[in-house]
């Protein structure tokens, strides 16, 4: 971006969290520590310096990092604005996994040839509710050479309610990519707390096929807004991983 973009950014965003806070342009002033007659002049663009303690006095009022008040996009930045909108035990959570994974890299002169996999506590099965689980890692090098950055974590099978598609001990590698026709899906219901493990088909409505002959085909109108929201598309599968997590895991993290 150039000089003139970031500072428009930075006025535009300072003006809508002055509205979003229900300030007038005065009490917006005096809150980051400048004159009104100062405020004025920075958003009617009469200048373009603007002081570094007003802007540190403006990430206090917001919890905003300049950056992002400047309209800087980028992946690390979006996680953090999910990360900033999670509860307290949730953030614990997060906490604990980056730090597992941070030491993991440091101990591992090969970390990149490993994968962070989900292990559900319960038996995976069609319909199951997924209320917790733990990670470890596996070494996954032939995939992450095949699949590379679309490759994102993997979910272990464990029971035998997926046969004969998927067996226990099995690892489905999981990609963040959007359904498309034929997929293999993981979906969240919202509603039940249930993930359902699918064979995306689309049409109106689309259809959630059992990929065995168990469960039933469920049915979701994607040009509505409110049915769409009740589910969470956790991935799609890409490939399975035959082989146990016992033969290849390297460390675990404490459960969720």
């Amino acid at each position: 971006m150039t000089r003139q973009e970031v500072t428009k950014n930075y006025i535009l965003n300072m003006e809508k969290e002055r509205v979003s806070h229900g300030y007038t342009q005065p009490q917006m002033a005096k809150r980051i520590g400048i004159s009104t007659s100062g405020y004025k002049k920075i958003v009617a663009g009469e200048t373009n310096k603007i002081d570094l303690y007003a802007a540190y006095q403006l990430y206090k009022l917001t919890g905003k990092f300049i950056f992002e008040l400047c309209g800087e996009q980028n992946t690390d930045l979006e996680l953090f604005k999910h990360l900033r909108s999670l509860t307290p035990t949730q953030k614990a959570f997060v906490s604990d996994i980056i730090h597992f994974e941070k030491d993991f890299q440091e101990k591992e002169t090969d970390s990149k040839e490993y994968i962070s996999v989900i292990v559900p506590t319960g038996n995976l099965q069609d319909g199951m509710i997924w209320d917790s689980a733990n990670i470890t890692k596996v070494n996954a090098a032939p995939y992450i050479h095949k699949f590379g950055p679309k490759l994102h974590c993997g979910v272990l099978v464990t029971s035998h309610h997926l046969q004969p598609v998927y067996h226990i001990g099995d690892i489905l590698l999981i990609c963040k990519r959007p359904p498309r026709e034929g997929d293999t899906y993981i979906f969240v219901n919202r509603e039940n707390g249930c993930a359902y493990l699918r064979k995306f088909r689309q049409g109106s409505p689309a259809r959630l096929e059992p990929v065995n002959e168990f469960g039933v085909t469920l049915e979701i109108d994607c040009d509505n807004a409110a049915e769409m929201d009740k589910w969470i598309k956790f991935g799609c599968v890409l490939t399975k991983m035959r082989g146990t997590v016992e033969q290849q895991a390297s460390s675990q993290s404490p459960p969720e």
